[in-house]
């Protein structure tokens, strides 16, 4: 902001004042910027800030990075290492010292890293590395679990603690690795390979395996961006938790894990049940399930009282005479309906005998009356009688059928 001169010739600012004015006038013009430079005289006071100077060739600035940026941006911050910081130009005002306020920091060369993470990203996207759809489901209940850190740091204590009170019936398997370091990426591989040949041995199955760090900086979590640890967590049988205690960047392993947890206390947790919650949960359902058969016992005691009132309960000889004098009630209208019935269809069949009886054509045979055919034919259901001399012919032999019995005779003579 501009500074108009001074009207009066007494007039004046304290040294304060001064430098107060300058920082404002120093972070109103300038945005945040990259700068690249070497760091020397580092300091770590116990107040959790970082103060440093970053130099090049000819120049040097002091830098200061304060405790919120710093526990995520300071702790590989080392004498002689080539660094981008991202700052502010300001000015601490109680000694009047031009300073940057660091907000951010990148390793000289973190821009090929980050290019050559981006290609390893697509080739493993490409795989199907990624794919939703490959993800398992963590084991409600884990008999055996598996951890993939380092064996002396904070992580596998904090992971330890947790499974230990939320679940301690299940077995923790340790398979160390070191988490940072050129060494880091084949031995978290190995680590996760050793994991999934212990878990075929029969009896030995390990039902899920957390991988992770505690904490760091983007730089700490090299190891975890490496396509050896990307092979091995794809390639693994046991379910997979990612816990590499960085909030902010997703990883590699974050992205194939089944699960993936920002922390290693909460990977632990996530993995395992609560015992005291379980309890209380089995507690109630005992509790639930011990009423509900009250419940029940105690209806099927009143509908028992209810039905011992009934008659055939009071008095069963009592029920069973009177069905027994039932049945034989309904028997005797049986066999005097049956009678009846049986009589009525006598006489209706006797009626029809007795009609089919004056039709039949035998009846003309007590008149006088005969029926003559051909003997051949008399046996035979073809048989016709003869009712012209022209169906005659001479020799032919006939039988004559009388009211009492049958006549057989020769055909002799003809006459029309």
């Amino acid at each position: 902001m501009p500074i108009d001169a001074p009207k009066e010739d007494n007039f004046y600012i304290s040294v304060s004042q001064l430098n107060t004015l300058a920082k404002d006038l120093l972070e109103g013009q300038f945005p945040p910027l990259w700068i690249a430079g070497e760091i020397s005289n580092l300091s770590k006071p116990a107040s959790g800030h970082v103060y440093f100077s970053l130099k090049d060739e000819q120049s040097s600035v002091r830098a200061v990075i304060f405790k919120g940026h710093a526990l995520r941006h300071g702790r590989n911050l080392q004498e002689g290492k080539k660094i981008i910081l991202r700052g502010k130009p300001s000015l601490y005002a109680a000694r009047g010292e031009f300073q940057v306020i660091g907000e951010d920091v990148k390793l000289m060369g973190v821009g090929e890293q980050e290019l050559l993470l981006r290609q390893l990203k697509e080739k493993l996207k490409t795989k199907g590395y990624f794919n939703q759809e490959r993800k398992r489901a963590i084991p409600p209940f884990p008999n055996r679990i598996g951890l993939v850190t380092s064996a002396t740091g904070s992580a596998v204590r904090d992971m330890l603690e947790v499974l230990g009170k939320r679940w301690p019936m299940a077995e923790i398997w340790i398979s160390p690795a070191r988490v940072q370091g050129d060494a880091a990426p084949s031995e978290i591989a190995n680590a996760i390979k050793l994991l999934n040949r212990s878990s075929l041995i029969e009896d030995f199955k390990i039902d899920v395996m957390v991988v992770g760090r505690g904490g760091g900086s983007s730089e700490d979590l090299y190891a975890f961006n490496a396509e050896i640890v990307a092979d091995a967590l794809f390639e693994s049988l046991i379910p997979t938790v990612s816990a590499v205690g960085h909030e902010d960047d997703f990883t590699l392993a974050d992205l194939i894990a089944d699960l993936r947890a920002v922390t290693p206390t909460e990977a632990a947790t996530r993995i395992s049940p609560n015992q005291h919650e379980i309890a209380d949960h089995l507690e109630a359902s005992a509790e639930y399930m011990h009423q509900s058969i009250d419940q029940k016992i105690q209806k099927f005691h009143q509908h028992l009282k209810l039905l011992s009132t009934r008659r055939c309960l009071q008095k069963p000889l009592d029920y069973l005479n009177q069905k027994s004098q039932r049945f034989d009630d309904t028997i005797e209208k049986f066999n005097r309906t049956s009678s009846t019935f049986m009589r009525q269809k006598t006489e209706k069949i006797a009626f029809f005998i007795e009609k089919l009886q004056a039709l039949s054509p035998l009846n003309i045979l007590t008149r006088g009356y005969s029926i003559t055919m051909k003997a051949k034919q008399f046996e035979s259901d073809k048989a016709t009688v003869i009712a012209s001399a022209e169906s005659l012919a001479l020799g032919d032999l006939l039988c004559t059928r009388l009211q009492n019995g049958t006549v057989i005779s020769e055909v002799k003579t003809i006459e029309n």
